[in-house]
């Protein structure tokens, strides 16, 4: 029996303790790698729905974004700061600002300028469904998925002021919160309203990346005597700030999962150091008939790496699978994130697990390697 295929043998020798020791790898696995995954949809989410070229513009000292009310007539005046390509205005509705799952979000936008600033992908009679009537929108597939919607039906959202749409397509944006949202003419959302010309927010798309400070002064100085003022910056950092609280939490929740792997070493520590002083005798064997120290440690530190990543590889499946068909998502200000497990996440998930497996059992093989053979076949009968 070559060294091998005594590694394999001896792994599942003991059924019981191989399968415990592998269902605890594989669910503290399963763990760390949703939480990664979702401190990962939080960087995705931010990053594919923010720009470096649109700036936001809200009303200064407004914490909650739909409590922000600007005149529409700021994005004329804000057209004509130099550096401003295109400024597109957006009232936000919010089911409720201070729940964090679960949150319905609905855009006022203006139809024709909305694929300036988003990259989507739409079919092209769906959009121009929307754009031709009025009371038309177009909705995230994630949401319409969540709810059960179709093209063509009608909707009622009696949490939002009672507001009424028909769906006339599904929009696309990988990783971005655009997936969870709802697009409507913003003319028709201030006529559901009964709030004719009151933006929650403007939309600004800037020449260049240079000009995103400059522009965003300007737009503040432009507004800094007028009865509402304005808070202008980079778009992609005012969605980070929007779930900084959340990714806080997110990363708290990360140091819990190391712990979890921590906790994991010892625990395999632990089965490992049952399992040699039950082989104490056999491992004696095995340097009487000429194994070495060196091959005696790696066969005990093997069948604990071999068993770790492999029981690792199915925590890190379940987990993947558990988020894809879960349909698992975190609403935070109105952006919606979803965990991704992407391939280098589960490499590396994977390769903690074993790496944990391979450093706990390396001790118990090592001082079971090191005593005296003698010693050795005295300890068991």
């Amino acid at each position: 029996m070559t060294w091998w295929r005594l590694l394999l043998a001896n792994a599942v020798r003991n059924r019981a303790r191989t399968f415990l020791t592998a269902l605890t790898v594989a669910v503290t696995v399963a763990i760390f790698t949703a939480l990664t995954a979702l401190d990962r949809g939080v960087s995705t989410m931010v990053e594919r729905t923010g720009s470096d070229l649109v700036l936001t513009v809200f009303e200064r000292y407004k914490a909650c974004p739909p409590f922000s009310r600007l005149p529409l007539h700021y994005a004329d005046q804000i057209a004509t700061i130099p550096g401003v390509r295109a400024v597109m205005a957006e009232r936000f509705l919010l089911s409720n600002c201070q729940t964090t799952t679960d949150l319905v979000s609905v855009h006022g936008i203006d139809p024709q300028q909305f694929r300036s600033f988003r990259s989507i992908t739409v079919a092209d009679d769906q959009w121009r469904a929307f754009q031709e009537e009025r009371g038309a929108a177009m909705v995230g597939w994630r949401i319409a998925k969540r709810y059960g919607w179709k093209i063509g039906d009608q909707v009622t959202l009696k949490e939002l002021k009672g507001i009424s749409f028909v769906i006339r397509g599904l929009v696309e944006a990988p990783g971005s919160s655009l997936e969870s949202v709802i697009l409507l003419d913003r003319t028709y959302v201030e006529q559901a309203l009964g709030q004719i010309g009151v933006m929650t927010m403007f939309l600004v798309l800037v020449d260049d990346a240079r000009q995103v400070d400059p522009v965003s002064l300007a737009i503040d100085a432009t507004f800094a005597n007028a009865g509402t003022q304005t808070q202008t910056g980079p778009e992609r950092s005012f969605i980070a700030s929007m779930v900084d609280d959340f990714r806080a939490l997110v990363q708290v929740a990360q140091i819990v999962g190391w712990c979890a792997l921590a906790l994991l070493g010892i625990a395999v520590a632990n089965t490992v150091s049952l399992s040699v002083r039950d082989r104490l005798r056999e491992l004696a064997v095995l340097r009487t008939c000429g194994y070495t120290t060196k091959q005696v440690i790696g066969l005990v530190v093997g069948e604990a790496g071999l068993l770790a990543t492999v029981a690792g590889a199915v925590g890190v499946i379940v987990a993947a699978t558990a988020i894809r068909l879960g349909g698992l998502h975190i609403s935070v200000e109105g952006y919606t994130m979803i965990p991704e497990v992407t391939a280098l996440g589960g490499v590396i998930a994977v390769v903690m697990g074993a790496i944990v497996g391979l450093g706990a059992a390396w001790w118990p093989a090592w001082r079971a390697a090191r005593l005296p053979i003698v010693t050795a076949l005295r300890e068991v009968d």
